[in-house]
């Protein structure tokens, strides 16, 4: 018997090619599992592919004006929310960006009416840590859009075709019917947020804070961070031309031109990572609209990495933007706002901090207790602060230092009180007043900031700080009106039935222990 092969040539090199396909994966593979950089590689990538997404819905001037916080009242009691997978304020921007709103109408004046709005269990709240106006948030100018608000209700049922606009500053309340769209999906998303916490609110001079009745477990956050190079910031707001010097304060400065400069931090151990850019220019004096706008491209030209780098605060000619991480702002050095523009005719001064949080580590369920808020206005009282010269109250992120990593950091919830202009840390005004007794009583200046005098913002005078010493709790289980549209109609009009979550107290003390009395009609 005779056996016939037939050699085929053309199978013989498909075979071997396949198996060399193989053996240079299995080698790909094995080098890419061995490598030290693959997953500082796999961070990098799928950091530049967010923020590549997410400069398509977010990076546009207006957003850089999302709210602070959002509340939600559930079975008449209210919450201040965060989803952890949905950034709510910045939901509410986008969903915004598609309603068709009419025209801005001016309505109630009255410090009852303003409450009773505050307790309307048939809006969602959306909060800024300080006023803007409608031109800013809308993007266009209309009647009324130079008005300024600092609240955002928005309807929880889309048969209610308006959104209502409050201004805690005088206890001024807008109005904006929604001619096309709804907010109907975004409301599901913030009534089905898991992060709640129970509160009410505390009238401090100017403005409603959250007023919270019991102690409050925050989490922390450990994050690995790094700094862009100097070179980089030099070539985005000096160009590829620049001149490299040392000033009279030691600092290394980068000039182009006449113009422009640069303020470059200190190498070593001293290194705050803090940038003074100055552009010198001369212009005419800016509206609100235009300083707000115009800071905001500014901050938009630093290139931050920070992907949720927001408005935080407008004071005199300055305005300052903070990064939000899970729902609270992160201070730079207690002290300090990420980002702090300052203009004036003849110059535009931006200082800023160049940390950039890169990857965040696996939360490990560790949590800090925070006291409640009338513990905390004790404290305060007891190192000589007193609840009437409190401008600002909110809980914030203090960036504590690993012992061991220079490029990992812990994020530390923890109070954060304005108070004669300046910011700083419950523990940081402490240290403050153990150091200096007179300070406090003087005022604090604006020395803390390790930033040139240039770009710090003038404090409010003495005199408006004692102005008002009023405050009052606005209950968070409080009944709203059976029909809120009819409520806000007039813009004189008188409440229909007494919230008892409204309450004006003659002062500190009996603000704080309104948290349980009936309501009364005070501020006007």
């Amino acid at each position: 018997m005779k056996f016939k092969f037939k050699f085929k040539f053309n199978d013989f090199l498909l075979h071997l090619a396949t198996l060399t396909v193989i053996l240079i994966s299995i080698g790909l593979w094995v080098t890419v599992m061995t490598s030290d950089q693959r997953f500082s590689r796999i961070s990098n990538e799928s950091s530049s592919q967010s923020s590549a997404s997410l400069s398509t819905h977010y990076r546009n001037v207006q957003s850089f004006y999302a709210p602070g916080q959002t509340y939600v009242f559930q079975n008449g009691v209210r919450y201040q929310v965060h989803d952890a997978k949905r950034n709510l304020p910045l939901k509410f921007v986008q969903y915004l960006e598609n309603v068709k709103m009419g025209t801005i109408e001016k309505m109630s004046t009255t410090a009852s009416d303003y409450e009773r709005l505050l307790a309307d269990q048939n809006y969602i709240m959306f909060a800024y840590p300080d006023q803007i106006n409608f031109t800013v948030l809308l993007g266009k100018k209309q009647a009324n859009s130079s008005l300024q608000f600092n609240r955002v209700f928005v309807p929880v049922k889309s048969k209610t075709r308006y959104l209502y606009f409050g201004n805690d500053k005088g206890s001024r309340v807008y109005r904006v019917k929604i001619k096309s769209g709804s907010f109907r999906q975004l409301a599901k998303y913030v009534k089905s947020a898991q992060d709640r916490q129970e509160v009410s609110f505390l009238h401090l001079k100017k403005l409603y804070v959250p007023f919270y009745a019991k102690e409050i477990k925050a989490k922390e956050y450990s994050y690995l961070i790094s700094y862009q190079s100097s070179s980089y910031y030099a070539s985005r707001l000096l160009g590829s031309s620049y001149r490299k010097s040392v000033a009279k304060n030691g600092r290394t400065v980068y000039t182009a031109g006449y113009s422009k400069r640069l303020q470059i931090p200190k190498e070593g151990k001293s290194n705050d990572h803090q940038y003074l850019y100055q552009n010198y220019l001369t212009s005419q004096e800016r509206t609100v609209t235009q300083e707000m706008l115009e800071s905001a491209a500014y901050v938009k030209q630093l290139g931050l990495a920070e992907q949720d780098l927001r408005f935080f605060e407008s004071s005199g000619k300055t305005v300052s933007y903070i990064n939000y991480i899970e729902g609270y702002p992160i201070f730079a050095n207690d002290a300090l706002a990420q980002t702090q523009v300052t203009m004036r005719t003849e110059s535009v001064s931006v200082a800023f901090s160049s940390i950039n949080l890169q990857i965040p580590i696996p939360y490990d369920g560790h949590v800090k207790t925070l006291p409640k808020t009338a513990t905390l206005l004790k404290e305060l009282n007891s190192i000589g602060i007193k609840e009437s010269e409190i401008e600002k109250i909110t809980i914030g992120y203090h960036i504590q230092a690993d012992k061991k990593r220079s490029d990992l950091i812990t994020l530390v919830p923890t109070y954060f009180i304005k108070v004669g202009g300046s910011w700083n840390s419950l523990a940081g005004w402490k240290k403050i007043k153990a150091e200096n007794t007179d300070l406090l009583m003087e005022g604090p200046s604006s020395s803390s900031s390790s930033y040139s005098s240039s770009s710090s913002s003038s404090n409010e005078s003495s005199s408006e700080a004692n102005s008002s010493a009023s405050s009052s709790v606005s209950q968070a289980g409080s009944q709203a009106p059976a029909s809120s549209q009819e409520s806000y109609s007039s813009s004189r009009s008188q409440p229909a039935a007494e919230s008892s979550s409204s309450s004006i107290s003659s002062s500190s003390s009996s603000a704080v222990s309104a948290s349980s009395a009936s309501s009364k009609e005070g501020e006007k």
